[in-house]
């Protein structure tokens, strides 16, 4: 990495790696490589994930996928960017988390295993969050440990969506998150399209309508998040595991200052507070005792979500390489109005190093 001692270098907390074949044909339990072929081309000629001969999620034809690169061609991005570290979150995988149990499952292991190997040759530039499935919570926090004490993960990364049901302070799911908050890495709650139980799943032609995709995707991402805080802090996930950390992502910031500013007016009514017996404390002071939420690098009311809950509860991601990012993430992030160069630095770098512990990782390998 080549950069300037007073060039202000990122950290991405959220980029994204379209998985290489040999993972679906290599890494993938053989009982599970007939179902898909990873991603193909379909009649359009458009790159696609595709799973038991189906489109998932299925894009409209405007939407291109990029190939998927080698970790020394991401280097080369990164460097580009002025980003020196990145954290990586998957693509197909995170998709196969809402399909057939089994399959979800294996597919999470496969990526494990394949993102070891893909990042360990610039292991002090490239991260990986861990996904789990779950569908079987024994089998979640199993891989959730496999992939932090053996695979040196620095997250887990779950949906949001309502799982068989459940959403995510269902208390079924407790011995999982004791296990997350045990492993001393966050938990990364992350949306994507294409799953039946989002906010937006039963409407607007539902989720597997092409023509329907941008209105679910609008609503998708911002709205599931919002479900998903309201379920860790209101039903006292939070509570019980006060030393959990918790990452919302892909979804803007703005809206948490509202959505806090809801909860707590709902938790201090004197009619409607008593619907949250399991809380000690404000909604709000619950986020800011273990949270963060990821910005847009070029969103124009970062500003206002820095007015509202603080610098330091937020964290740069530019969702590289999905169809919804570019390049010059950095410059579009710098100049967005309302936000300092103290608080520039700590969205851009310092926050996200300390939630996923990247420093201490660092300075441990270098001793």
């Amino acid at each position: 990495m080549d950069a300037s001692k007073n060039e202000m270098m990122a950290v991405d907390a959220d980029g994204h790696v379209h998985e290489a074949d040999e993972m679906f044909t290599e890494y993938l339990a053989p009982a599970f490589r007939d179902h898909t072929q990873g991603w193909a081309l379909n009649e359009d000629g458009n790159r696609r994930f595709i799973v038991d001969g189906a489109e998932h999620p299925p894009f409209p034809p405007e939407i291109s996928v990029r190939k998927p690169m080698s970790a020394d061609n991401r280097l080369r991005v990164l460097d580009k960017e002025r980003i020196e570290i990145a954290v990586l979150f998957p693509s197909a995988t995170l998709v196969s988390s809402y399909l057939q149990p089994d399959f979800a499952a294996a597919m999470t292991i496969a990526h494990n295993n394949w993102i070891f190997d893909y990042v360990r040759p610039h292991a002090e530039r490239l991260y990986f969050a861990a996904p789990v499935a779950l569908y079987d919570v024994d089998q979640a926090e199993a891989e959730a440990r496999r992939a932090v004490g053996q695979l040196g993960a620095v997250a887990v990364t779950i949906r949001p969506n309502p799982t068989s049901g459940r959403t995510l302070d269902d208390p079924s799911y407790d011995s999982f998150y004791a296990a997350v908050q045990e492993l001393d890495v966050p938990l990364c709650i992350h949306e994507s399209t294409g799953c039946q139980e989002t906010a937006a799943g039963d409407r607007y032609g539902g989720m597997m309508d092409p023509a329907s995709y941008a209105f679910n995707h609008v609503i998708s991402h911002p709205f599931e998040q919002m479900f998903a805080m309201m379920s860790l802090i209101c039903g006292g996930v939070l509570e019980r595991f006060p030393k959990l950390k918790v990452g919302f992502l892909e979804a803007g910031c703005s809206w948490v200052p509202y959505w806090l500013a809801r909860l707590d007016d709902h938790y201090e009514h004197r009619k409607l507070g008593r619907y949250m017996p399991l809380l000690k404390m404000r909604p709000s002071e619950y986020f800011h005792r273990q949270c963060i939420v990821s910005c847009d690098p070029g969103d124009p009311t970062i500003g206002l979500a820095v007015a509202g809950i603080g610098a330091e509860r937020i964290v740069f991601a530019t969702d590289y390489p999905h169809f919804d990012s570019g390049g010059g993430a950095v410059s579009a992030f710098l100049s967005c109005k309302g936000i300092g160069p103290t608080d520039q630095r700590k969205i851009l770098h310092d926050n996200a190093m300390e939630f996923y512990g990247v420093a201490v990782r660092a300075n441990a390998s270098a001793a």
